[in-house]
């Protein structure tokens, strides 16, 4: 039995090795508690200073404003600003961001280079924050009129120009999360909140980056972010979320200037009648106000909340399932960002020109004044559509059009039948409206229950209900459209949803039939995204994807073995009733034969490796790099780790994916696809892992591998992903693939595949195919340097394995130029232009394999 003492004991300890950790992390950043002191004591003087002249006086010196540096000419305020804390409540909080946005900054660029960019930062992102007022005063903004003579106190304009400098330290994973979500977040800021503490914030996040290039000596430059498919996607999701959040900080900061403020003032103030509006407007003349005031009045009820909060949520929504992969989310946010683009520009652009008599002065000072704010409000969800729609290739394509098409069936039909029932409704109910309603008039006035109240407020209410039948039909038939498209979306985005039931199940009979047994050791790609299926009428199926009207399959056909030329002869006869051009890729020998003699063409397209686990021995001479690689990895404390990603720690799980994306960061070409995998594939719950793992806990290496079964039981492994740190041992790699190896022969499998190598084998020289030869040719010179697969096929040789060429069958010799080219799509789906030329236009010395 277990006493209390020996419990105790290991908690105990492992909060003393925590306390010990915690401890020794503090003692490395002296400057971050240093200034962490500073601005505890300079903020608590101030605030037990008493009200009075000398308060006035000392919040006049210590804070940094518009009037305060340029007519005051206070410039040491520029500097000063940053150690004092605006309000009481603010303090903790701003202490925890000064310790931690710091102590991480010092603990990678070190004391002094932490003090002088602390330093730096703030005076330059002061310096640009005022230069901006300068340029709105000058342009007539209200947001910068109404700002020029605010106080500013705020320690988090220096920390976050310090965090931004630090990120050129970090490894290029953190480093472009860094620097993408966090000037999300500045930017956000400014256009939701615009003081000027969120102007010099950003100010100073620009040029802690320039800072920290320097710094670091880095070549300047803007590059294009290199990532892999999912981290692409998670970034642009955290990008999507934090403009979807920007209307609650206009909410939470009272006194908002940002152009995209309509909201937060419509939930601050209480609700107003049409009499405080006329009051507010009698004069005729603009006023902020007035533009308040007729805001207000949108808001007169639930319904008009909902229908403001509710985009909010489809947005987070859409944001959820960007990150997941599911196309559906991609549509919902593009939808939403084109629908509040168009909505900005009608509203504040266009239906000011076709003003009435009355609202004529009101509506043209408006767009007059607000003008930039208008081109902003236009312009940025426009550019978020933009961008959403350019990261399509960043979406598993399967079943891609369909999916699209009964979304935004759904969605149309959902908006039908809801304005539909609302004119029904209204027009029964006509005499409740003040005046009494037309048919046109609610016509003209339906999308506007729609509608998110902020976009309405430079347009008159022509129309109000005052009946209850007139009231709940008004407020509730916006709420009820976005419910029901918030529910079809999410629909949408499950595995299981209606939208995507065919392709799920069609994935469940291709499992069915992996299971029951398969020839090719490339089989199991056929269960990744991007594949369709096609089963035969006897038994069977293929998985392929259509690119350029070019059908290419994944391996051969998953029949029982014997059945493959038939089904695949029939396979191209539905292609060739489709008016694809069919091309059978990766097929083993015994399938391009028959298919060879029944008129087909082929041409080698890679070199498989396959070992034969049991008798595979570590004896010999020509093993002796393994054994080398083996007895290291011992003395440094790894070992093998055999299981599923799901079962992985979750420490070991975020080291695998940090892992993968350095991998991706460090090259010059995107992530490749097709029949090399990333790390979405790992988490399939019937692909295995092994991984090092040393003493401390860090995982080393990853290498994944796929099954093929027989009668639901596994024969083999065929090795996909294969990554290892940068630091990691030289050798780990073959620890790794041994030990798969050794493992193998103990439970007796047929066989484990180290896979074919694409593009690393010499073509056979058929004058048929010379023009294919050819675009092969190029792929493989030009992505040898970055890829590098005919050293990766040489490390593969170390294992002594049997070699099985892999090969293209196709039946038009004509269409082989076309293949090529769709084979260099479905290898790099996202490879842009600019990427291209580099790429083929580059004559280097390949570099030797870092072997994935």
């Amino acid at each position: 039995m277990t006493s209390p003492a020996t419990t105790a004991a290991p908690t105990a300890g492992r909060y003393r090795a925590t306390w010990d950790a915690a401890t020794r992390i503090a003692r490395t950043v002296p400057v971050t508690w240093a200034i962490a002191a500073v601005v505890a004591l300079a903020s608590v003087y101030r605030f037990t200073r008493p009200d009075g002249e000398f308060r006035r006086t000392l919040d006049a010196i210590a804070s940094t404003g518009f009037d305060t540096v340029l007519l005051g000419h206070d410039w040491l305020s520029v500097f000063t600003a940053v150690f004092f804390v605006p309000k009481p409540g603010g303090l903790l909080p701003t202490l925890l961001a000064v310790i931690l946005g710091l102590g991480w900054s010092e603990r990678r660029m070190g004391h002094l280079r932490t003090l002088a960019v602390f330093a730096a930062v703030t005076v330059i992102g002061v310096t640009l924050g005022l230069s901006a007022q300068a340029l709105g005063l000058v342009s007539n903004l209200y947001g910068a009129q109404a700002t020029r003579g605010h106080h500013v106190f705020d320690p988090t304009i220096a920390v976050a120009g310090t965090i931004m400098a630090a990120s050129a330290f970090a490894r290029p994973l953190l480093r472009r999360r860094v620097r993408i979500i966090g000037f999300a977040v500045l930017a956000v800021l400014v256009l939701y909140a615009g003081a000027p503490a969120d102007q010099y914030r950003l100010g100073a996040g620009i040029a802690g980056v320039f800072a920290g290039v320097l710094l670091a000596h880095r070549r300047p430059g803007i590059t294009r972010p290199r990532a892999s498919r999912r981290e692409a996607r998670t970034l642009l999701s955290a990008v999507i979320a934090v403009t979807a959040l920007g209307p609650v900080v206009s909410i939470l900061a009272p006194h908002s200037t940002g152009v995209l403020n309509p909201l937060g003032s419509l939930f601050r103030d209480p609700l107003h009648d049409p009499a405080f509006v006329a009051a507010r407007c009698e004069t005729g003349e603009f006023t902020r106000q007035c533009l308040d005031a007729v805001a207000l009045t949108r808001l007169d009820g639930p319904g008009a909340v909902l229908v403001t909060v509710l985009p909010l949520v489809a947005m987070l929504l859409a944001a959820r399932g960007i990150y997941r992969g599911r196309r559906v989310g991609l549509y919902l946010a593009i939808a939403l960002n084109v629908l509040f683009a168009v909505l900005a520009a009608v509203y504040y652009g266009f239906l000011p020109l076709l003003a009435s008599a009355q609202y004529t002065r009101f509506q043209s000072a408006a767009a007059e004044e607000f003008g930039a704010f208008d081109l902003v409000a236009t312009l940025v969800p426009a550019g978020l559509a933009i961008v959403l729609v350019l990261a399509r290739p960043l979406f598993p394509a399967s079943s891609a059009g369909r999916v699209a098409l009964r979304f935004v069936g759904l969605g149309l039909l959902t908006f039908v039948g809801t304005a539909g029932a609302f004119l029904a409704v209204a027009w029964a109910a006509r005499d409740q409206f003040a005046p009494t309603a037309s048919f046109a008039a609610l016509i003209l006035d339906l999308p506007e229950h729609f509608i998110p109240v902020g976009f309405l407020a430079f347009e008159p209410v022509d129309m109000v209900a005052t009946g209850p039948v007139a009231i709940a039909a008004s407020q509730g038939v916006g709420p009820l459209f976005w419910v029901i498209l918030i529910v079809i979306a999410y629909r949408g985005m499950q595995n299981s949803s209606p939208i995507d039931t065919a392709h799920g199940s069609a994935r469940t009979r291709v499992l069915r039939l992996l299971k029951a047994g398969s020839v090719s050791t490339l089989s199991w790609m056929a269960t990744w995204d991007g594949n369709d299926y096609w089963f035969a009428p006897d038994g069977g199926a293929v998985a392929y994807r259509v690119i350029n009207n070019v059908a290419i399959t994944t391996g051969d056909p998953i029949v029982a073995a014997g059945g493959e030329a038939a089904v695949a002869e029939a396979f191209a006869h539905y292609c060739a009733h489709h008016g694809w051009t069919v091309a059978f890729y990766s097929v083993t020998e015994d399938l391009r034969g028959e298919l060879v003699a029944r008129g087909y063409g082929s041409i080698a397209v890679a070199e498989e490796t396959v070992i034969r686990p049991t008798g595979w021995s570590l004896q010999g001479g020509k093993m002796k790099d393994i054994r080398t690689a083996i007895n290291r990895a011992e003395k440094e404390g790894l070992s093998a780790s055999w299981m599923r990603f799901r079962d992985l720690p979750a420490r070991h799980a975020a080291q695998v994916r940090e892992i993968s994306e350095l991998w991706v960061a460090e090259r010059d070409l995107p992530e490749m696809g097709f029949t090399l995998g990333g790390f979405d594939e790992l988490l399939d719950s019937d692909v295995m892992l092994m991984i090092a793992v040393d003493s401390d806990d860090r995982v080393h290496a990853v290498t994944s591998w796929l099954p093929t079964f027989h009668d639901g039981r596994v024969r083999g492994w065929t090795l996909d992903f294969m990554r290892r740190a940068p630091d990691s041992m030289n050798g780990v790699m073959e620890f790794l693939i041994a030990r798969t190896i050794l493992q193998a022969g103990e439970e007796s499998l047929d066989f484990v595949s180290l896979s074919g190598a694409p593009l690393a084998v010499d073509v056979d020289p058929d004058g048929q195919s010379a023009s294919l030869r050819a675009i092969l040719a190029v792929l493989s010179r030009s992505l040898e340097p970055v890829y590098g697969f005919r050293s990766l096929l040489r490390f593969k040789t170390k294992f002594r394995p049997e070699f099985r060429r892999l090969h293209l069958v196709y039946a038009d010799p004509l269409a082989l130029p076309a293949i090529g080219l769709a084979l260099a799509r479905a290898y790099l789906p996202t490879l842009t232009a600019r990427q291209t030329m580099r790429a083929f236009g580059r004559r280097t010395t390949p570099k030797v394999a870092s072997h994935r």
